[in-house]
């Protein structure tokens, strides 16, 4: 672990100190250097591990609150090396799920279960896919099913410029005689994507179906992944070149397993167990999804202290992936204030990463999550992120940040920005999970007050300054962790963490 400053630590010293006994946020303390850098910015690393499987190349992630991360939100962080977490106050679960697919369809090597049409859907039939997921190249197949035979195909240079929304794409789709096709016994049997994509270079095709002995659809390659891989060289993909996406599940375990049924369904890498504090139920929940979906990765959450971070370790170690702490630190949360109970984020993520550290050897290797308490200034017209407090939590043993206002202002957050006359400037609209009006859908579960009559709120309705595109903004952030590392001499988060010289301020 970093070397902590005597006076950071609640034990009794002869010296004075306006932090002796007393929690510490992020706010009160700074980081030392004491080596001489001998290495360039971009020879950082920052990968690190969001769960026990789950390695990321940048340690940032999105909230699963409602007013920041869903389909948009989720790429963006996957493609910049992070990940998201979709949020679950949806009216149904359905909604979700359709998050969820959107992201899995962004980005892949070989795209299972494509979107299909028949002969008898119409032009309009196509842009509403693309509205739905974001591409045009749609096969068409006998009946509109994977279970036909291929007939045709439909892409983005068939419909561009058409105007007639009515017409039949038996009218104007690519006749089957006429496709370049590759057989699914010399592409995915054998696991073998760069067989599909010499293909699609040597033909210059938008998209190649891949088919089996029956002529029916089982896959699609596109050339837009292609580009994207080359252009998203941190992104988080899994073994097929999708992106990865976890999904909030509520810590009420007939709930949680409706909804994991029908995410598994669509590709999720993992979920987390979304609560404002751990119940035992939890453990039931991981327990539930080891037995029955082993390979999915599960999070545990809330917690705040190394007592906490002892018993779910103790109690389901071979459950859980990875343990989330933060009680009341966020922008839009007032537990701290309503209920009396809570942390100071930069103490409870030390404390907690301390336990995980020492059990680390009787059990295993258990990454923390730091979620929430992270804050750049709020300052009218800012373009630059200043990224002091997430190399303070990486410091101090977090293996990633989860953000929320952070990245609520930006374009790719739900919700629209809107100019604010009284502060001058674009705004976006971030609630805590805990406000009565998020509470109004489903959220009431996070807090388990979903069974009572009076709620009390431990959330709020802000807004945030509007912080343009996040393509953008991430970049100005990841260069901004590097560099920090980089003034303290270390090449890497391991280093930081065992090195790392805290004190306060």
């Amino acid at each position: 672990m970093a070397k902590l400053h005597p006076d950071l630590e609640n034990k009794p010293r002869r010296r004075a100190s306006s932090l002796q006994g007393r929690e510490f946020w992020y706010k009160d303390i700074t980081l030392i250097p004491n080596r001489l850098p001998d290495f360039e910015r971009d020879e950082v690393d920052l990968t690190t591990n969001f769960t026990k499987r789950t390695v990321l190349k940048t340690p940032f992630v999105s909230s699963p609150m409602d007013t920041v991360t869903e389909a948009e939100m989720a790429i963006l962080m996957a493609l910049m090396g992070g990940i998201g977490v979709i949020h679950y106050n949806f009216t149904t679960i359905n909604e979700q799920i359709e998050e969820v697919e959107k992201v899995k369809r962004f980005q892949a090597g070989f795209v299972f279960n494509p979107v299909v049409l028949s002969p008898q859907n119409t032009i309009k039939d196509v842009y509403n896919i693309n509205e739905k997921y974001g591409f045009f190249s749609t096969p068409i197949t006998e009946d509109g099913t994977l279970n036909s035979k291929l007939v045709g195909i439909v892409t983005r240079r068939d419909v561009r410029y058409r105007k007639d929304m009515d017409t039949r794409l038996k009218d104007v789709m690519t006749p089957r005689e006429k496709l370049i096709m590759a057989k699914k016994l010399e592409t995915v049997d054998k696991n073998d994507l760069n067989f599909a994509n010499e293909i699609l270079r040597k033909h210059n095709l938008d998209t190649l179906p891949i088919i089996d002995e029956n002529d029916k659809v089982v896959a699609l390659v596109t050339d837009s992944d292609i580009k994207k891989n080359e252009q998203f060289p941190l992104a988080t993909k899994n073994e097929n070149k999708q992106l990865r996406v976890f999904i909030a599940v509520e810590s009420r375990l007939n709930l949680a397993q409706e909804r994991i049924a029908k995410a598994i369904l669509a590709g999720i890498d993992g979920i987390v167990i979304d609560a404002s504090v751990v119940f035992k139920e939890q453990l039931e929940i991981a327990k539930w999804v080891k037995e029955n979906f082993p390979n999915l990765e599960v999070v545990s959450g809330n917690v705040d202290s190394a007592e906490m971070v002892k018993k779910i370790i103790e109690g389901g170690f071979e459950y859980c992936d990875a343990i989330k702490v933060g009680m009341g630190p966020g922008a839009a949360c007032i537990t701290q204030e309503e209920l009396g109970t809570g942390r100071a984020q930069a103490s409870a993520v030390y404390d907690c990463a301390k336990e995980a550290k020492k059990l680390e050897s009787k059990y295993g290797f258990m990454p923390i999550i730091a979620d929430g308490g992270i804050k750049i200034p709020d300052e009218a017209n800012q373009d630059v992120a200043k990224p002091g407090d997430i190399t303070k939590a990486l410091a101090l043993g977090t293996q990633t940040v989860m953000m929320g206002g952070l990245l609520a202002g930006l374009d790719e957050s739900p919700g629209k920005k809107e100019f604010d006359y009284e502060e001058n400037r674009m705004v976006k609209k971030y609630r805590g999970m805990g406000s009565l009006e998020a509470m109004e859908r489903r959220s009431a579960v996070r807090y388990a007050v979903d069974k009572t009559k009076i709620k009390i709120p431990e959330g709020k309705v802000i807004k945030v300054p509007y912080r343009g595109s996040g393509y953008d903004f991430i970049p100005q952030l990841i260069a901004g962790v590097k560099q920090s590392l980089q003034k303290q001499g270390f090449k890497n988060i391991k280093e930081l963490q065992e090195e790392a010289d805290i004190r306060p301020i």
